[in-house]
């Protein structure tokens, strides 16, 4: 994100960066990139990219304005088609947990009373509160590069090579460190909630319910995983160091056992 027109004219925000998707399944590859206006040319809000198959043949053109119209051209058959138009689609406010519901780092609490001193017009607030944060962040990514591995709470860095688990996504640095395999998107939707509670509560217990629901209807019952707490457990632990962890893949609950196995064992 940029700002023009701080020193003179009426100040206005540009979005410039580059997106790269890719899906594994298909080998599709969507290389997007939003530019900025140059000081004597361009265009304001522009968008240009390429997708393109597993062999890299550009399939299809993209061209637009991401705060106007969007469209995609068939490389094949030069047709093109309009794909999404900002100036008549209505607005969709993004669905988060109340800010209560979230860890400091989440982005809406963390930015909290920045925005809040924008919004009050108080820029002198906003640009204390912005660097506290940012000289904040900057100690924190020193602390972490002083550290031998450094490993992210939701993510795990990609495995590369031919036959390696992550075959196909070499253009990536990250991977959420979970597997989502679930094959309906009901099923994928609980498998992603149970990494990280996106969602209002109140919508997460919705989904478990319906969840639930959908199992009973097909006669299905969800899938556990049962792992000891400590995996080097022996006959001699105690029973509380025998106790195993039951994850619904369905309801994303966990739940507590003792090992019954290795207690009456030891």
């Amino acid at each position: 994100m940029y700002a023009r027109g701080i020193l003179f004219g009426k100040m206005k925000y540009e979005l410039g960066d580059h997106s790269y998707v890719k899906c594994p399944e298909t080998g599709l590859e969507a290389d997007i990139e939003f530019t900025n206006k140059g000081y004597f040319s361009g265009k304001d809000n522009a968008v240009k990219g390429v997708i393109k198959n597993r062999a890299g043949k550009i399939l299809f053109e993209v061209s637009g304005e991401w705060n106007g119209k969007m469209f995609v051209k068939d490389s094949a058959s030069g047709k093109q088609d309009l794909v999404f138009d900002a100036t008549s689609a209505r607005e969709t406010y993004p669905n988060a947990r109340p800010v209560e519901e979230q860890e400091e780092c989440e982005s809406q609490r963390l930015w909290l009373k920045t925005t809040q001193a924008l919004k009050r017009r108080d820029h002198e607030a906003a640009t204390e509160e912005k660097s506290r944060i940012e000289d904040r962040q900057r100690e924190e990514a020193a602390r972490r590069g002083a550290e031998d591995k450094w490993e992210p709470k939701l993510f795990r860095q990609v495995q590369n090579g031919a036959g390696s688990p992550d075959e196909g996504e070499e253009n990536l640095d990250w991977v959420i460190n979970a597997k989502i395999d679930g094959k309906t998107a009901q099923e994928q939707t609980a498998q992603i909630l149970s990494i990280a509670p996106v969602l209002p509560q109140s919508e997460i217990e919705h989904i478990r319910h319906g969840q639930q629901l959908s199992a009973m209807g097909d006669g299905a019952t969800s899938t556990t995983s049962i792992q000891p707490t400590n995996p080097q457990a022996t006959q001699n632990d105690s029973i509380g160091s025998a106790r195993v962890h039951r994850l619904d893949s369905l309801a994303g609950d966990t739940d507590e056992f003792v090992d019954a196995n290795s207690t009456f064992q030891a």
